[in-house]
């Protein structure tokens, strides 16, 4: 199990969560608008802020944290890439418990009939 997490530029977030959208294995996603300071060129330049929101996305396998990086990665990348776009990060986890009926790990990241 795996959560991703992709800081990308607010522009390109509704492109990313269209894409993501269609992965099977992607129960759902968070997105969390930030107001991101950062060194756009170097660590001389001086700190810029950048309209960043932050995407969430918990999944089950090794093989769709795999084609959710991917996706992330061509669809927030500007053109040929500039500083700034962002970053994806991935990490395990340890335990995952849906609230609403209790199930737990894999289970607990596949998505449920509201």
């Amino acid at each position: 199990m795996y959560e991703i997490k992709a800081y990308v530029r607010e522009v390109m977030a509704e492109h990313v969560v269209d894409a993501l959208a269609k992965v099977k294995g992607v129960a759902s996603i968070a997105v969390v608008s930030l107001n991101e300071f950062g060194h756009l060129v170097g660590d001389e330049s001086p700190l810029e802020k950048v309209q960043m929101v932050k995407l969430e996305v918990d999944v089950a396998t090794d093989a769709v944290a795999d084609e959710v990086v991917d996706i992330i990665v061509r669809t927030s990348r500007t053109r040929d890439g500039h500083p700034g776009d962002g970053k994806v990060l991935v990490s395990r986890l340890v335990q995952a418990v849906r609230i609403e009926d209790g199930a737990t790990d894999e289970s607990a990241l596949q998505p449920t009939s509201i």
